[in-house]
């Protein structure tokens, strides 16, 4: 049985104001539009927190202290390939910009605003592991079948 395939690390962070209210990214891209939260990519020399702070600043102007939820893990092809996704939560008294450094919309909005068809791909399956709404904290999805 092999056992080597790729893992592409990302994190992806709910972050909310004092107010209540979450900051979300409208998203235009074909891949994955719609209402996303911020994240990005883990790199070589890094760990899950520490890209997750680094991408946030970077994309929202914004110094958190993100909090582990839960992982998010996405299989892409019959190799095994795959994505997996530190989901992290963060509460912030500062406001972000309001473009993102990839050139999105980024705004506030009630968290009752956050609908699964307003959000992008798979996040409205996430969102429970986001808002503690769950015992399980691991998502899975088989893209591969």
């Amino acid at each position: 049985m092999v056992r080597d395939f790729s893992v592409e690390l990302t994190t992806i962070c709910m972050i909310e104001n004092a107010q209540g209210e979450i900051l979300v990214q409208d998203r235009q891209k074909t891949d994955w539009p719609g209402w996303t939260f911020p994240g990005g990519h883990v790199e070589k020399d890094e760990s899950l927190k520490q890209a997750m702070i680094r991408e946030i600043h970077e994309e929202c102007g914004l110094t958190i202290q993100p909090t582990l939820m839960g992982i998010g893990e996405w299989r892409n092809d019959k190799e095994g390939n795959r994505e997996l996704a530190g989901l992290f939560y963060a509460q912030v008294d500062a406001i972000a910009t309001e473009v993102s450094d990839h050139g999105e919309a980024q705004f506030w909005v009630a968290k009752s605003e956050l609908h699964p068809d307003k959000l992008a791909g798979t996040l409205g399956k996430v969102l429970p592991i986001f808002l503690g709404e769950t015992a399980d904290k691991t998502f899975y999805q088989d893209n591969a079948k």
